[in-house]
């Protein structure tokens, strides 16, 4: 039942957003970026999900850039972030993804890092990592370790947050600074 309910999510999904996979072009490889080097999604935020990585150019420097939009795979797994997976119903998923796509219609994003000085600039401020909290365990065989940023409209240090926006500063991070962030975080969930 559940295989024939992904089906029929699918077909509608396409039907209702069909005209938005003609009008923007598919997302493709530019610029420096190779599928080893970084990966194909960067954070948005933890509630809305990903967006897919149109090009990364000159990682690890200080004019570290990347240009993302969402892409209809993108609408379709924020709109399957709410519901429990047996209240999943395709046409409300349908209907949420072509909500997604209708207001985004092929926005690109750009957000750059300085890597020297481990500051990225997104779209919704500018942020230096100035520090991180003693490694922990998570009881669960995970190492941890939390992060502290700057925000530099207001110099203030912000606290470790979904609604800080700490996930999404990392994932820039981690994209763009790919040496500097594993040299700093490697074998850490990193929050």
């Amino acid at each position: 039942m559940k295989r024939v309910g992904r089906w029929l999510l699918v077909a509608a999904i396409v039907a209702g957003s069909f005209h938005q996979a003609l009008a923007q072009p598919p997302a493709k490889s530019e610029g420096q970026r190779t599928a080893a080097s970084a990966p194909a999604k960067i954070l948005l935020t933890s509630h809305r999900g990903d967006a897919t990585i149109l090009t990364v150019s000159d990682p690890d420097s200080d004019s570290a850039a990347v240009t993302f939009r969402i892409e209809l795979d993108d609408a379709i797994e924020s709109c399957l972030r709410e519901p429990p997976p047996d209240d999943i119903k395709p046409a409300e998923v349908a209907r949420c993804a072509k909500q997604v796509m209708d207001l985004n219609a092929g926005k690109q994003t750009k957000r750059r890092a300085m890597c020297s000085k481990n500051t990225v600039y997104t779209e919704f401020g500018n942020f230096s990592l100035v520090g991180t909290g003693e490694p922990e365990s998570s009881g669960e065989g995970k190492k941890m370790i939390r992060t502290d940023w700057k925000d530099h409209r207001n110099e203030q240090i912000v606290g470790n947050s979904t609604a800080s926006r700490t996930d999404a500063m990392l994932s820039t991070f981690q994209v763009l600074c790919p040496s500097a962030y594993k040299a700093k975080f490697d074998g850490y969930f990193v929050y």
